[in-house]
């Protein structure tokens, strides 16, 4: 079962970027960061938004990239 968005924004929030990165593969890399982008702009301000957006964003390419 694909995960949702809104699992993914859980594993980065509760600190287990190893899932999320898991997740995001799961979910469809190309897919994701846009998909993510609305997601967030719908339930946060631009701020926090940026924040998580970011986390996610560095997060991924520096697990991917080990």
């Amino acid at each position: 079962m694909t995960p949702t968005i809104e699992e993914i924004h859980e594993s980065l929030v509760n600190g287990q970027r190893k899932q999320m990165v898991a997740q995001i593969d799961e979910y469809g890399l190309y897919d994701f960061w846009m998909d993510y982008r609305n997601y967030l702009s719908d339930i946060h301000e631009l701020p926090k938004s940026f924040e998580h957006f970011s986390d996610a964003t560095i997060s991924y390419f520096r697990i991917k990239n080990r």
